[in-house]
C-alpha cells in the first residue's frame, strides 16, 4: 500500500479503496452476479485490462477476497436486495428467484449467511412459512386458463389441453416461469412434476378436487 491509502497493481498502477470498491460493483452490474475472481478476469479480457485491477490487488488490499467482498457489499446490502425482490415479486422470494431478479444470486447468499435460511433470518423473513398447497394450485389453474400464452416456438394449435390419459392440464416449465405467480421449482419441489411438464396422481387429485 502506498502512503496515500492505494494499492499498488501488479501493472504498476495505484487505487484507492474507494475505487477498487467501485470496480467490484461495475463488474456485479455487468454480470450480475457477486463477482468471482474469474469474473475480475473476464471482465478484464472483455473490456480494457489497464482499467482493470488485478485479483491480488484486492488481496493485498483488503487481506483476502472475501473480505473485499464483505467490504464492497456490506449483509445489510444483500439484505435489502432481498426485500427489493419480495416487493417486486410480491412474495417471499426463493434462491431461484434471486438467480431471475436479483443483483447477487443465490450462490452470494449461501457463501454469505452460511445457508439460504440464515440469509432469510438476517434480512428478517421467516424461512419457516411455507406457500399453502391450495396456494400453489389456484395458481396452476390460473396460469392453465390463461389465453394465448405461447412461447416462441409454440403455435396457437399446441394450446395446453386435458389429457385422455391423466385428466389435467400439461404445462411447460415455461409458462411457470413466464406466469407463474411462484418460482417453477417450488410448484415442482411441492407438488411433484418432471421438466417435461408437471405430473403426478396428488396433484392431479388436488386440481381436480380444485376445478369442481
Amino acid at each position: 500500500m502506498d502512503a496515500h491509502g492505494g494499492s499498488e497493481d501488479s501493472r504498476g498502477r495505484s487505487y484507492t479503496e474507494t475505487a477498487l470498491i467501485e470496480h467490484l460493483r461495475t463488474v456485479t452490474d455487468a454480470y450480475q452476479r457477486l463477482p468471482t475472481i474469474a469474473d475480475l478476469d473476464q471482465y478484464a479480457e472483455e473490456f480494457d485490462p489497464a482499467i482493470t485491477p488485478h485479483p491480488q490487488t484486492y488481496i493485498s488490499r483488503f487481506d483476502s477476497w472475501t473480505t473485499a467482498l464483505e467490504v464492497a457489499f456490506p449483509d445489510a446490502e444483500l439484505c435489502r436486495e432481498l426485500w427489493r425482490v419480495a416487493n417486486k415479486l410480491d412474495r417471499r422470494p426463493y434462491q431461484d428467484d434471486l438467480d431471475d431478479h436479483g443483483r447477487f444470486g443465490s450462490r452470494a447468499y449461501q457463501q454469505r449467511f452460511g445457508s439460504w435460511e440464515a440469509a432469510l433470518e438476517a434480512a428478517e423473513f421467516d424461512p419457516a412459512v411455507r406457500i399453502p398447497e391450495v396456494f400453489l394450485i389456484a395458481d396452476l389453474w390460473r396460469v392453465v386458463m390463461l389465453e394465448e400464452t405461447y412461447s416462441e416456438t409454440e403455435s396457437k394449435t399446441c394450446k395446453p389441453v386435458f389429457s385422455a390419459i391423466d385428466d389435467w392440464w400439461s404445462l411447460s416449465v415455461e409458462k411457470l416461469q413466464h406466469h407463474g405467480k411462484y418460482s417453477y421449482q417450488t410448484y415442482i419441489r411441492r407438488l411433484g412434476g418432471a421438466r417435461g411438464g408437471l405430473v403426478g396422481s396428488e396433484q392431479q387429485v388436488g386440481l381436480r378436487n380444485f376445478q369442481d
